[in-house]
């Protein structure tokens, strides 16, 4: 109690203060002479006045919250615009891929690229597809444009499969127009070659190159590319350079045959060459 009124006494002046000022406006708001009520109203409008100019000046934080909001959801939409672009443009891809139908092409499997490498001498593309899908290893790789490779390895979902641009890869090809033969392999240095083909064989720049019926791999009569140039290698063969049908570069959704090759045939083939 004594603490409580030595605080009292130490604010005396307020306290004092505070009643004059409450008696004051009491006195002021009681009295109803003309001056006062000129000056009680000059008073109100003043307040009025700055209350006001208080409410237009904007909320500062209010505004932050509301930008941070908007900006948010600014991401949003453009988050959700990039993925139906996305989307759409992967819809027109499928579509025309299965333009393979009609090329009376059955058993494939589709397949999404997660990863591939294009600047290797041994280049391969892994699939989001394995051996629950039913793809093997040996089976081709292609798209609604040509031949992309061969699946190498396989585990239960997902694979790996040497493309054109692989130095191990061999191909067995023809010449669609004048039916000449050759082996086609990548040189490592960006070019795809088409290998033992005579000088004197009919193979001209714009020529379509497809799989012959001689591998084992590959149906036979898939596109693989065209010849862009040809000329005298040496005194016996030619050299052939070909631009692949299928553009690596963009390549994002393949497709994988239900095609293997014949075991009797692999079998007596690799007996043969094991006897030489």
């Amino acid at each position: 109690m004594k603490t409580l009124g030595l605080f009292l006494l130490s604010i005396k002046e307020y306290l004092i203060l505070s009643l004059l000022i409450v008696v004051s406006l009491i006195l002021i708001f009681s009295n109803d002479n003309s001056q006062v009520r000129f000056l009680r109203a000059v008073g109100v409008g003043f307040v009025g006045a700055i209350q006001s100019g208080m409410s237009a000046v904007p909320n500062v934080f209010e505004i932050e919250k509301e930008n941070e909001f908007l900006r948010e959801k600014n991401i949003e939409l453009s988050n959700e615009v990039s993925a139906l672009k996305e989307a759409k443009l992967e819809n027109l891809r499928l579509t025309k891929s299965l333009g393979l139908k009609d090329k009376n092409i059955s058993g494939v499997v589709i397949a999404k690229i997660v990863n591939k490498s294009l600047v290797q001498a041994r280049n391969t593309i892994t699939l989001n597809v394995g051996e629950s899908d039913s793809v093997r290893v040996n089976m081709p790789v292609i798209t609604d444009d040509g031949l992309v490779g061969r699946i190498v390895s396989s585990s239960s979902n997902y694979s790996i499969a040497q493309i054109l641009y692989n130095r191990n890869l061999s191909i067995s090809v023809k010449v669609q127009r004048s039916r000449v033969d050759g082996i086609m392999n990548y040189d490592g240095a960006g070019n795809l070659i088409i290998n033992n083909v005579p000088k004197s064989a009919d193979v001209k720049t714009g020529d379509v190159i497809i799989t012959s019926e001689y591998s084992n791999y590959f149906p036979a009569g898939i596109p693989v590319g065209t010849v862009v140039e040809e000329g005298n290698l040496d005194n016996l063969f030619k050299k052939v350079i070909l631009k692949p049908s299928v553009n690596f570069t963009t390549l994002e959704e393949v497709f994988v045959l239900r095609h293997l090759p014949e075991k009797e045939r692999l079998d007596l083939e690799n007996s043969y060459l094991k006897k030489q």
